[in-house]
């Protein structure tokens, strides 16, 4: 039996190492060409890698929970070779001298793996729920993440007092339950510590809050609504926002950009993708709507529900998560009025919007009630000045104020 070693492949430009998610092959087990061995976790997205043919799996490269750098062993395959006989499940077993040169392969009998997701096995390994126990309520009995945390939220039966026990007399403190809990910082939550951490650290950040009169904003996305709908569109206030900062960038290319230090270049970008920052039961994930200059107004709410739903299903690829040249938090969309948004390396911008909201304002010395939307951007203090993050600003209020500017510089509907 000849033997491989498969090594972590590059399943994405610019990424150099990946988390082991979960192995869906066993040691030992045989596994066809093609047939997903592993579950890896990059930065970028949640992939399956493949094994490269037939064989035996002989050894894993790593735990659940490694990491393992582009061009390390990740798992060997022992391949049967051309001039001897493919093994069998249940073959005799090889003399002591032939079990030298090869491995044996022995008998196993398969049980049939549970259905679920791998976010779902990775909450079931961080509770310590055994999969096989758990009944899946989704659809064809899949097991799903609330099925897990329910497994796990089971208490154990209490013990019951023996007849004749006296009663202590004062109470003994408990304190099992207080005591810390240590968990390794893995998956989403560790990209994110990590994009944070470079963000923070080498960035320096400038920002700006302002609070922009959204009723015309309002009375436009309430119109465009209407006419969406019977082309079986769900448009938001969220293609709103990228339309206006896709028309801002245009205006003031030097947010669409980043800097190199290592060589010392502005690159300002020739593409405008957006990357639109979403909340996930994994946690933040930031999926990227390429050249959205090009798009119509309709196909940007279009890509919008495609990225939200393959983020909620953990089905991004990395290709959806790649090439981001300036990115939107739409934190008002889960209740929050105002926040100071953290730009995401290489990006030099990132822009977000809070919760619109009524507020009482002076309007031609008389207060009124209108209604007002908390924006922020923040920017990179090395290539944008306050003045620059001023005009940037005051392009994007003015652009929302009067929404219909944006379809008089060119946005088109559909």
């Amino acid at each position: 039996m000849t033997e491989l070693e498969f090594t972590m492949p590059d399943v994405g430009e610019g990424l150099h190492e990946a988390e082991i998610v979960e192995w869906l092959v066993g040691v030992g087990d045989t596994v066809r060409e093609d047939q997903p061995v592993v579950v890896v976790q990059t930065d970028k997205a949640v992939v399956d890698i493949p094994a490269p043919a037939d064989g035996v799996v002989l050894g894993h490269g790593g735990a659940v929970g490694d990491t393992v750098l582009v061009g390390s062993l990740l798992f060997r395959l022992g391949l049967a070779d051309a001039s001897s006989p493919t093994p069998t499940v249940g073959a005799a077993p090889a003399p002591a001298v032939a079990a030298v040169a090869a491995p044996v392969v022995s008998q196993r009998v398969p049980l049939p793996r549970p259905k679920a997701s791998p976010a779902t096995r990775r909450r079931a390994l961080d509770l310590g729920v055994l999969l096989a126990g758990v009944t899946g309520t989704g659809p064809g009995g899949r097991i799903t993440t609330a099925d897990v945390e329910a497994a796990a939220s089971v208490p154990l039966a209490a013990a019951r007092p023996v007849a004749g026990t006296p009663i202590a007399p004062r109470p003994q403190p408990v304190t099992s339950d207080r005591a810390d809990t240590v968990e390794p910082l893995r998956g989403t939550r560790r990209q994110i510590a990590r994009t944070m951490t470079e963000s923070w650290t080498t960035i320096p950040h400038v920002t700006e809050l302002r609070e922009i009169d959204a009723v015309q904003l309002v009375r436009a996305q309430r119109a465009l609504r209407a006419g969406a709908e019977p082309l079986g569109v769900r448009l938001t206030f969220l293609p709103l926002f990228v339309a206006a900062v896709v028309a801002a960038l245009r205006e003031h290319p030097n947010f669409n950009a980043s800097l190199d230090m290592a060589s010392e270049q502005i690159i300002t970008r020739g593409r405008c993708n957006i990357g639109i920052a979403m909340s996930t039961d994994e946690g933040l994930v930031v999926p990227v709507i390429h050249d959205a200059d090009q798009l119509s107004l309709v196909d940007i709410a279009r890509r919008l529900d495609e990225l939200t739903e393959a983020a909620r299903a953990r089905t991004l690829s990395v290709a959806d998560s790649s090439h981001g040249t300036f990115t939107i938090s739409n934190y008002g969309s889960y209740g929050t009025w105002m926040g100071t948004p953290i730009i995401r390396p290489p990006e030099a911008g990132v822009a977000g919007f809070g919760r619109i909201r009524d507020a009482v304002v002076a309007v031609d010395g008389q207060a009124v009630v209108r209604s007002m939307l908390p924006i922020a951007v923040s920017a990179d203090h090395r290539l944008n000045d306050g003045h620059h993050l001023g005009a940037f600003v005051s392009t994007l209020a003015a652009l929302l104020a009067d929404p219909v500017l944006l379809f008089a510089g060119g946005q088109r509907w559909s």
